[in-house]
């Protein structure tokens, strides 16, 4: 096989493996937990404010919110892994499974953290 080959297989690797993953660094944030807790935030600003509530105000801390807690979920899966393969229920979880590294994950929360703190 010539380098360009290599290259080549080594590339279409990597195409296919960056379409899965992000799925798996979704998996990561727990987002159907992530939506209960922007659910939970979006009622307590409706009773919090007489009228309506301030549109850009509200999108903002939701999305800092939504932010700051998959970067929560994030670093637990990562914390938790030694746990979660012992445990029938957290067996096949994205940083047991390797499909996701560790220090990829480290990194993915690191950025939801920084996007959730400009929000």
């Amino acid at each position: 096989m010539s380098k360009t080959n290599i290259l080549a297989s080594t590339a279409n690797t990597t195409v296919v493996k960056s379409s899965v993953n992000w799925r798996v660094y979704l998996t990561l944030t727990k987002p159907k937990v992530v939506a209960l807790m922007i659910l939970t935030a979006l009622v307590g600003m409706c009773l919090a404010v007489p009228g309506a509530l301030p549109v850009q105000a509200s999108v903002l801390g939701l999305s800092g919110i939504a932010l700051m807690a998959g970067s929560a979920a994030a670093f637990n899966h990562l914390i938790d892994r030694r746990i979660d393969a012992i445990m029938a229920r957290t067996h096949k979880r994205p940083l047991l499974l390797a499909i996701s590294a560790p220090e990829r994950s480290l990194l993915l929360r690191r950025q939801l953290v920084c996007l959730g703190l400009l929000c």
